[in-house]
C-alpha cells in the first residue's frame, strides 16, 4: 500500500512511471532561468526552440527545462506570438501541462488507442528525441504521455552542454513582442 505522505514504492508495475516534467508558460526565458537556476539552484539542462505544433503558423517558442534532484524537471515555454510580457496570461492548456513518462512507444500507442476508443481528442507527436501524446482530462488539465526513444540518451547529454548557448541564441533572435512590441 502506498502512503501518499511518505510516497513509498509498490511492486505493482504501473504503466505511468513518473512525472517527466511539469510545464508552464513564462514571460521571459532569461528572467525564469535566473530565478530557477541562480536563485533556486535548479540547473538549466535543456533549451529547445521549436515551431509551434498547434498553431502551425510558423511561430516559434522556447522551452527550457530545470532539473530537480530526482531527475524530474520544471519546464517553461516562452511563446512570444501569444502574449506580450506586460499582459502575460497563459492562454491554453499547452502552456500549462503535466508530462507523465511511460515506457516505450507501445505504451504511448496503447494509451492513444484507449483515448480514441473513449472519444477523447488527442494528438501524437514525434519530437525526434521524445514521442508524446497530448490530451485533456475531464477537468481541462492538459496532459502529455512522453517516452524516451533511442536518440534520447545522446540528446540528454548534448542538451546539458548546449542549454545555455541555445538560450542565449533564443534571447538574441526572439521576436520583438518579448520586449513589448507587437507580435
Amino acid at each position: 500500500m502506498v502512503n501518499v505522505a511518505g510516497a513509498s514504492k509498490t511492486s505493482i508495475p504501473y504503466a505511468v512511471k513518473h512525472i517527466h516534467h511539469h510545464a508552464f508558460a513564462c514571460r521571459d526565458s532569461e528572467e525564469t532561468r535566473h530565478f530557477y537556476e541562480d536563485i533556486l539552484g535548479m540547473p538549466l539542462v535543456a533549451t529547445v526552440v521549436l515551431e509551434d505544433p498547434f498553431l502551425r503558423d510558423g511561430s516559434r517558442y522556447c522551452h527550457t527545462f530545470f532539473e530537480m534532484a530526482d531527475g524530474n524537471a520544471l519546464a517553461f515555454f516562452e511563446h512570444t506570438s501569444l502574449f506580450k510580457p506586460d499582459d502575460f496570461l497563459a492562454r491554453s492548456g499547452f502552456h500549462h501541462h503535466v508530462a507523465l513518462e511511460v515506457e516505450g512507444d507501445d505504451a504511448v500507442m496503447g494509451f492513444k488507442a484507449k483515448l480514441d476508443a473513449a472519444g477523447i481528442a488527442n494528438e501524437y507527436m514525434d519530437h525526434g528525441v521524445f514521442h508524446s501524446l497530448y490530451f485533456n482530462d475531464p477537468n481541462g488539465l492538459n496532459l502529455e504521455f512522453v517516452t524516451r526513444v533511442p536518440a534520447t540518451a545522446e540528446y540528454d547529454r548534448a542538451s546539458r552542454l548546449s542549454a545555455r548557448r541555445d538560450l542565449a541564441q533564443w534571447l538574441q533572435d526572439r521576436p520583438s513582442s518579448a520586449s513589448g512590441g507587437e507580435p
